[in-house]
């Protein structure tokens, strides 16, 4: 399975939602999902994209999904996490941790 999110904001507190879709093998479209989420930080609405994939892929007993996405904030803090940094290091903002 594969799943590609995306986000979207109008301005950095703004109207936002995500969307995303999710793919089997053979590139048939499995689900699709979106939600508008209000003003928010484009980096709360990365993070809520990504937890709703979380979700549906332990919701749905899926395995070795690949999750494709273009989110720099959380690229980055993965990035960090894996080369040794604690995450309560990578992001003093509670929300994002």
């Amino acid at each position: 399975m594969k799943f590609n999110i995306d986000e979207a904001s109008k301005g950095n507190l703004g109207g936002t939602s995500y969307d995303g879709v999710i793919r089997d093998e053979q590139g048939y479209i499995k689900f699709i999902f979106h939600s508008h989420l209000g003003k928010a930080t484009n980096n709360m609405v990365e993070l809520m994209a990504l937890d709703q994939c979380l979700e549906m892929l332990i919701n749905s007993d899926l395995h070795n999904a690949i999750i494709e996405a273009d989110f720099e904030l959380i690229i980055n803090s993965f990035k960090k996490i894996e080369n040794g940094t604690t995450p309560e290091k990578v992001s003093k903002h509670w929300r994002l941790l």
